[in-house]
């Protein structure tokens, strides 16, 4: 089995020298796992072995190559580095990509998209200019012994540019991304199940942030979209209009325009900020330079925040308002209004946070006429409410150089619940503490802590309570070379008043690092752990147990 790895270096052309020849770097592991269980239900292999490495060539400090394998008894990879690879020269403002790249203009237009080609940036001065141009995908015929029948796609080409200029506060840049599928590329029939459609799409925008009187902003991007969701259906002629689109983007058959707008304003300084943001993404909104898109969507965001007691307590929240069905075509219509607070307070000993967060959503399911059939049914509204909170507490105290302590608290509740007219159709509660107190000897390199877990949830149909204490304790030795530790832990499950479980946890683990041979043989590490899970018997269960212990030795050079 072949996998792809991506490459993402940048070579310095400033940095090329002959005298360095070739450097390796790299690693290897070996890694065992043991398993042994009484529940018959639990299938799993007793041992399982991974052999694993990975090697770099650098040539005269600028170039890289990759290598890497897996190997064990259930599977084989192996990967290098020319099936994904990027060589990327740099000298002063001049960057230059060749291979696989991945570069990101704008989440409208080429947001991330791999690209296997050529590409540059150029940053002179307050200027900013990129390029690219490759292959998007690549073409993947159908194969029926295969079942790739979702896995078939046309051959993608694309090229993009943007050029930008920042100074000042003032922040500008336009962006033109085109690509287009090759119809021709696939030599065999794709079956009409693989619902596979050639398409193109062109998109560009246009960003600008401005800072003005000190402390205020203005931002926004506006970006259009041409876009072609199936070349075989277009005649290939031009759409004859007036209209300066039309003429200046050369719109054909069923190609379509669609845009996005994202704007904010607002004030920034040390001690406060205050800013309002709006989005909308039109229906069918996208562009071939991402994978994934949120479209059909209109947001109202009011974000503010405010820092006091020289940074120590701040505060922060997040309020808005979110629509979609923007051209009423859609069969429901959504409104989320999402909220968010956050406080926190920080001392050199204590730390304190506590968080909420609320998010509503309601839709209204319309009433739907067919050619011969009325649905007697009228809209129907349905709400959802969701609302969590979130506290930490933790303190420290002690000696730097002995004895150190700390003590910690969490605790979280979430609510959920839906109704669907007047009708409540679920609810569900769950609580979550979690309460810890930890040592540590610094002369002696002891640390322990214990702590007690509490997670209640209550919904329509159970009722579940899961507790338990713990305890755990970590170890060096030998300067460090040698880490030991242990833990132990207990919990009950409690649901609708049967306890269905009454688990012991119990793990020891111990690394050490081997010294003396670093630095002309590489660094050495062995390491194993042991876990022992035992289910001891309830009402409802038989006492059974699960162990697991790994080995592993590793070294990197």
């Amino acid at each position: 089995m072949v996998q792809s790895v991506l490459l993402v270096v940048g070579q310095d052309l400033e940095q090329f020298d002959v005298k360095k020849g070739l450097k390796v770097s790299g690693g290897l592991n070996f890694n065992n796992t043991f398993y042994s269980g009484s529940d018959s239900l639990i299938h799993r292999e007793p041992y399982v072995y991974t052999l694993s490495g990975n090697l770099n060539l650098n040539l005269f400090g600028i170039i890289d190559a990759p290598f890497s394998f897996a190997l064990s008894n259930t599977s084989k990879t192996y990967t290098q580095p020319f099936n994904r690879f990027q060589f990327a020269p740099k000298y002063k403002w001049v960057k230059l990509y060749v291979g696989t790249t991945n570069m990101n203009f704008s989440q409208y237009t080429l947001a991330g998209h791999d690209a296997r080609g050529v590409g540059v940036e150029l940053t002179p001065g307050h200027w900013n200019i990129s390029a690219m141009y490759g292959r998007l995908k690549k073409a993947v015929e159908y194969s029926p012994q295969d079942s790739n029948i979702y896995d078939v796609a046309y051959k993608r080409m694309g090229y993009g540019v943007k050029v930008g200029y920042n100074n000042k506060g003032t922040d500008v840049n336009v962006i033109f991304f085109s690509a287009k599928d090759d119809v021709n590329s696939l030599e065999y029939t794709v079956p009409a199940e693989s619902d596979l459609h050639p398409q193109k799409n062109t998109a560009v925008s246009a960003y600008l942030r401005q800072k003005f009187l000190k402390h205020f902003f203005v931002q926004g991007e506006y970006a259009l979209s041409l876009y072609n969701s199936e070349l075989r259906a277009s005649n290939g002629e031009k759409i004859k209009s007036s209209n300066l689109l039309d003429k200046v983007f050369g719109r054909k058959g069923n190609d379509r325009f669609v845009d996005a707008l994202n704007a904010s304003i607002g004030y920034e300084s040390e001690l406060w900020g205050l800013s309002f943001c709006y989005e909308r993404v039109a229906p069918d909104y996208q562009t071939l330079g991402g994978y994934y898109f949120t479209n059909d969507i209109e947001t109202f965001t009011l974000a503010p925040y405010l820092h006091l007691i020289d940074g120590r307590l701040n505060f922060s929240g997040k309020f808005g308002i979110e629509n979609n069905n923007l051209n009423d075509l859609s069969a429901d219509d959504t409104r989320r209004v999402v909220g968010s607070a956050n406080v926190s307070f920080t001392t050199k000993k204590l730390t304190t946070s506590l968080s909420y967060s609320n998010f509503s959503t309601y839709t209204r399911y319309k009433k739907t006429a067919y050619p011969y059939y009325v649905d007697d049914l009228d809209s129907l509204n349905f709400y959802q409410i969701n609302q969590s909170l979130n506290a930490v507490v933790a303190y420290n105290f002690g000696k730097d150089t002995t004895l150190r302590h700390n003590i910690s608290l969490i605790g979280s509740y979430q609510l959920g619940n839906s109704k669907t007219g007047d009708i409540r159709t679920s609810v569900s509660d769950i609580v979550y503490g979690s309460l810890s107190y930890g040592q540590s000897y610094l002369p002696i390199n002891l640390s322990c802590s214990a702590f007690f877990s509490i997670n209640y949830a209550n919904a329509t149909l159970f009722e579940s309570l899961y507790y338990g204490p713990g305890l755990s304790c970590s170890k060096s030795f030998f300067n460090n070379h040698l880490t030991t530790g242990l833990s132990f832990a207990y919990n009950e499950n409690i649901l609708n008043d049967s306890k269905t479980n009454s688990l012991l946890n119990t793990s020891l683990n111990a690394s050490y690092l081997f010294h003396g041979i670093n630095e002309k043989f590489g660094r050495h590490t062995i390491s194993a752990s042991a876990a022992l899970t035992n289910r001891l018997k309830t009402e409802l269960t038989k006492q059974n147990y699960e162990f697991l212990a790994t080995i592993k030795y590793g070294v990197s050079f």
